[in-house]
């Protein structure tokens, strides 16, 4: 008897192999997960300056301040862009930052996750004013306000998603002493098996464009006939395909 009572306690003692290969892999997911968010909060707390000094970065960028974490960048025109960013390890690692731009005429906030798995701007909102679209070089001087309404749009491994509606009243735009009237428009964002889509159109509700943004790096636009009621620049014939490649 003493001796059976000395051999169950030895294997009590040592466990179980299935028991100490599971106790392993927890040790091994805890590790990982500990590395993972140290290695997330020193990227999340490293000056931005350090991460941006070998970039080019755009000449609408005049300065950048703070972190990853925290802060924010001076446009020209007046305009600012301010971001609170925190590391994440549920499911899969990724950063979350939340940000606003903002100036005279604009204002859009909006949340950036990225991660392993792609990146995604989620519940973009806001008014995007004239003035905003001058820090885009070559672009048309307009004077309309667009409106954002929960805008999406993820770009992952396998597919591009998108949804959403950003809307513009009537107004003009010029450029090179040239200048046209641009009716209210509506760009309607959407998915395509695993494409994103936009589709605009304008008061009629009729659509006089379709865009399809491909995974494979491509961007199909398709200009339908009916653009020509709205622009006169544009030919009557049958619709206009392009392939832009990025």
């Amino acid at each position: 008897m003493p001796l059976i009572s000395r051999s169950k306690s030895a294997g009590a003692k040592g466990g179980h192999p299935l028991r100490r290969l599971r106790h392993f892999l927890i040790g091994l997911a805890l590790t990982c997960v500990i590395l993972v968010s140290l290695i997330g909060i020193s990227g999340v707390v490293m000056p931005v300056s350090l991460i941006t000094r070998n970039t080019d970065l755009s000449p609408a960028v005049i300065a950048v301040y703070g972190s990853i974490r925290s802060g924010k960048a001076d446009l020209k025109g007046g305009y600012q862009l301010e971001w609170h960013s925190s590391a994440g390890v549920l499911w899969l690692p990724h950063l979350r930052t939340e940000f606003v731009l903002e100036g005279a005429d604009s204002r859009v906030t909006g949340t950036l996750r990225t991660g392993l798995r792609g990146i995604k701007a989620r519940d973009v909102a806001g008014r995007a004013g004239p003035g905003l679209a001058q820090l885009v070089e070559g672009a048309w001087l307009c004077d309309m306000t667009a409106r954002l309404s929960d805008v999406n749009f993820g770009w992952y491994w396998r597919s591009a998603q998108a949804s959403g509606l950003v809307s513009t009243p009537q107004g003009t735009c010029s450029k090179d002493g040239r200048q046209i009237t641009v009716p209210s428009l509506t760009l309607v964002l959407g998915q395509v098996e695993r494409d994103a889509s936009l589709v605009l159109t304008g008061a009629q509700e009729a659509a006089l464009a379709t865009v399809r943004v491909r995974r494979e790096r491509r961007i199909d636009i398709e200009i339908l006939p009916a653009a020509a009621d709205v622009f006169p620049q544009l030919p009557r014939g049958g619709p206009i395909n392009l392939q832009l490649p990025f």
